[in-house]
């Protein structure tokens, strides 16, 4: 199973950032909606194109790698 790691993608941006950054903040600035990151976030495994993955992942300044985890069992 493959699960997007947004969660922990946007407590390590608001770490970095040193604020708090919302589900509107990423809306407003990826370009997603907010409903599709709500419903990343509520249900990681989720199936998701990668044209979110790859504006998620220019977001977050991050790699497909650091985003998606892969789960066995």
């Amino acid at each position: 199973m493959i699960r997007v790691n947004f969660t922990q993608q946007l407590l390590e941006k608001s770490a970095e950032q040193g604020r708090h950054i919302t589900i509107d903040d990423v809306a407003k600035e990826s370009g997603i909606s907010r409903i599709t990151l709500m419903r990343i976030k509520k249900d990681p495994t989720r199936g998701t194109n990668t044209d979110i993955i790859d504006k998620l992942c220019t977001y977050f300044n991050c790699s497909p790698g650091d985003l998606l985890i892969h789960e066995i069992g």
